[in-house]
């Protein structure tokens, strides 16, 4: 609702919600209500404070970052009412300006739960390129002088300082590792690492030609394995095959055996029959001689015994011709069986050189995925001392190259922020504290070197977080008192973020406030405040009972009684 144009991070609580709506009043009783989106896009203004969007009433639109000539944005809008429009700060040393806008204000009165317990100046960044902003800004609020009246340097714009870049070549060489030593040692490291990676190498060159030989050697056995199983598994079915023919062809055999036998019955009755007397026919029963009946008989003996005969021996050359059959398929058969011993034997030979082959092979395996592991990690550290080497020479080239009369001094650098001014803002800073009955405060000042305070000779970020956020705290509402204290434009409020975290989560004793009346002075200290408006955000171990309730306290439930968090849920009613 101040000028960011990020969308807001998806949340299942932004659910049903369409617009945004906030109030604001000026200290000269003028009251706008802003309308948005939730998606983003420009505003809407009203005037007077409303909890609906007003339908009867033509808005004002207003734009999240740059302005036009017929459109303001949401920024100018605002700092034209506290006063605080078409400021430019001084970004650089070549006196390039910007504007102050809310975006890049906005730390120094709206402080989250992050920024409020972090290792860095409450009004300085860390980031280079944001320091001589961030000074600049710091003076303007101090002094309510800007940079406008400064010229810009004849630079070429687009090309950075030599300090600059020296300054961004540090921080890439501490990103990259400055504990590996100067440039002499890391170019010895250097030497070393190449050695070491020659020899890898060589060794990953002899380990692959090693693994080839073990590989093609385990391949074979395996081929060799699958070859055999498979001549098994044939030799298997063909005596299956053999074993059911013998059994068909004695079948065969026996029926050959039944039917030489009938024949040759058939044979000797015929045989027999033409032996008899020729008084009756043994066919029809008649007299030959007598009955004329017996003439149209055909007996036919002769005949049906030559028959009996042929077919034997049409049945005998067969079962000759089975037996010889018979007696192949034997053959085949104690062949097949007699082989195959051997091939198990020989299955049995391979799958014990596999079983040895095997397990030479997976840790020779693992041998060389390692080197090449090992390979990479010396390969990584080569690059990052090159890119170590490379950035320390620049940064030589560079520092070596600056002409004498280039380098500012410490003083004129200092010259930025007035040390009057800082010395009233660290005498507001003390009263909060004192106020709090936050201990080991009387003495603070400000350090123009790191941006900070000192409090009671101690760097104010080298203590534990939950330090850090009250004294954070202190910083941004002594800023603001000193202000209006110094009848000087500010926004009029503040926004903290877990400033009594030393209740909630502290890092180690010192930075234990359990047990003191610390948080409730001060809630005592910021309620007697009544000409601006401080809201803050605290965890329920952090509220003394005082101020567990009132009128101008919410307390996040997350059940259906009170409210149930910061976006309230529609009721039952």
């Amino acid at each position: 609702m101040l000028g960011a144009e990020k969308p807001l991070k998806e949340l299942p609580e932004h659910e049903g919600y369409v617009q945004v709506i906030l109030g604001v009043e000026f200290s000269k009783s003028e009251c706008f209500t802003f309308v948005r989106n939730i998606d983003g896009g420009d505003y809407e203004c009203f005037e007077g404070l409303h909890k609906n969007k007003p339908l009867d009433i033509e808005p004002v639109i207003l734009r999240p970052n740059t302005e036009t000539k017929k459109i303001k944005s949401i920024s100018s809008f605002i700092l034209e009412k506290v006063n605080l429009s078409n400021k430019k700060l001084k970004k650089n040393a070549q006196n390039g300006l910007v504007s102050l806008t809310l975006r890049n204000s906005l730390d120094l009165f709206i402080v989250n739960e992050a920024n409020i317990q972090k290792e860095s100046s409450p009004y300085i960044s860390e980031q280079y390129t944001k320091k001589t902003e961030h000074k600049s800004r710091l003076k303007f609020i101090l002094t309510g002088v800007d940079d406008s009246s400064l010229l810009p340097a004849e630079v070429e714009r687009k090309a950075l300082s030599r300090e600059a870049k020296i300054e961004v070549l540090k921080e890439l060489i501490e990103e990259q590792g400055n504990s590996l030593g100067d440039i002499s040692t890391l170019e010895n490291s250097l030497t070393e690492l190449r050695d070491q990676d020659k020899r890898l190498s060589e060794t990953i060159l002899k380990e692959r030609s090693t693994l080839d030989a073990n590989e093609e050697k385990y391949n074979s056995l395996v081929n060799n394995r699958a070859a055999l199983r498979e001549e098994l598994e044939l030799k298997g079915k063909r005596i299956d095959e053999v074993k059911e023919m013998l059994s068909r062809f004695n079948l065969l055999q026996s029926q050959y055996a039944s039917d030489i036998a009938r024949l040759e019955s058939i044979s000797e009755t015929g045989i027999l029959l033409e032996a008899l007397p020729s008084e009756k026919c043994p066919t029809c029963g008649r007299r030959v001689s007598e009955d004329k009946t017996h003439q149209d008989c055909d007996a036919g003996i002769q005949n049906v015994v030559a028959a009996a005969v042929s077919e034997k021996f049409k049945i005998e050359g067969l079962s000759n011709e089975l037996k010889l059959t018979v007696n192949n398929l034997n053959s085949e058969l104690d062949s097949i069986t007699e082989q195959l011993p051997a091939i198990r034997d020989k299955i049995s030979s391979v799958a014990k050189e596999l079983a040895i082959v095997n397990p030479e092979l997976v840790e020779q395996r693992t041998n060389y995925s390692e080197l090449f592991n090992i390979k990479s990690q010396v390969n990584a550290s080569i690059k990052q001392h090159e890119q170590l080497i490379f950035l320390t020479k620049k940064k030589e080239e560079l520092e070596n190259s600056a002409p004498k009369n280039e380098s500012k001094s410490k003083g004129e650098s200092e010259r930025t922020l007035p040390t009057s001014a800082l010395f009233k803002l660290s005498k507001e800073v003390r009263n909060f504290l004192q106020e709090w009955g936050f201990p080991n405060s009387n003495d603070v000042h400000f350090d123009k070197d790191t941006g900070d305070f000192v409090i009671n000779g101690k760097h104010r970020i080298s203590n534990g977080k939950g330090y850090r956020a009250i004294t954070h705290a202190a910083a941004t509402l002594g800023l603001m008192k000193y202000t209006e204290e110094n009848e000087l434009p500010h926004l009029g409020f503040s926004i903290l973020d877990s400033p009594l975290l030393a209740y909630e989560e502290p890092e180690n004793e010192e930075d234990d406030l359990r047990g003191t009346d610390v948080n409730i002075k001060f809630f005592d200290s910021l309620s007697a405040w009544n000409t601006k408006q401080i809201i803050v955000f605290e965890n329920k171990k952090s509220i003394p009972s005082k101020y567990s309730s009132g009128k101008q306290i919410v307390q996040f439930t997350k059940k259906n009684s009170g409210r149930y968090g910061f976006f309230p849920t529609k009721t039952k009613n």
